[in-house]
């Protein structure tokens, strides 16, 4: 005869199907699927189309081609060799940005973290010159 089965309580048919699927492996085959199979964040350019990174981008405004007026008079009032040139020209939206946050230093300081600290993976980043630019602003003790 057949051992009686055990009946679940509710709470115990919850965890069972409610519960994370493992796979048993060992430290070798995880490594392995590791170092051939993953995609490494250099590759997910290859696997996620540019058409992606679009959906995700907000509707372009007309003041992303150009300099705003506010953005304008914060960079006379910055020192001359401090003045995001690279940035204004190449990217006007993000000096945009910068410039109406620029009188709230902590947001500002969170803009900057975030242009230079990009952690989504896939991204090529800003030119070396824009970023040089952005560093010595991050790096700028002058009181705002």
């Amino acid at each position: 005869m057949d051992p009686p089965k055990k009946q679940s309580t509710p709470e115990e048919s919850f965890w069972q199907d409610e519960g994370f699927e493992f796979e048993h492996t060992d430290f070798a085959e995880a490594r392995r699927i590791l170092d051939t199979e993953s995609v490494s964040q250099f590759d997910v350019a290859t696997v996620v189309s540019s058409q992606h990174w679009k959906k995700l981008r907000r509707a372009t405004l007309p003041t992303d081609r150009a300099l705003t007026g506010g953005a304008i008079d914060w960079l006379v009032a910055l020192p001359p060799a401090l003045r995001p040139q690279n940035l204004s020209l190449e990217f006007p939206r993000i000096a945009n940005g910068l410039a109406e946050v620029w009188h709230e230093p902590e947001q500002f300081q969170v803009a900057l973290d975030r242009l230079l600290c990009d952690g989504r993976k896939g991204r090529k980043g800003l030119p070396a010159a824009v970023r040089e630019e952005l560093v010595a602003l991050r790096n700028w003790t002058q009181p705002f």
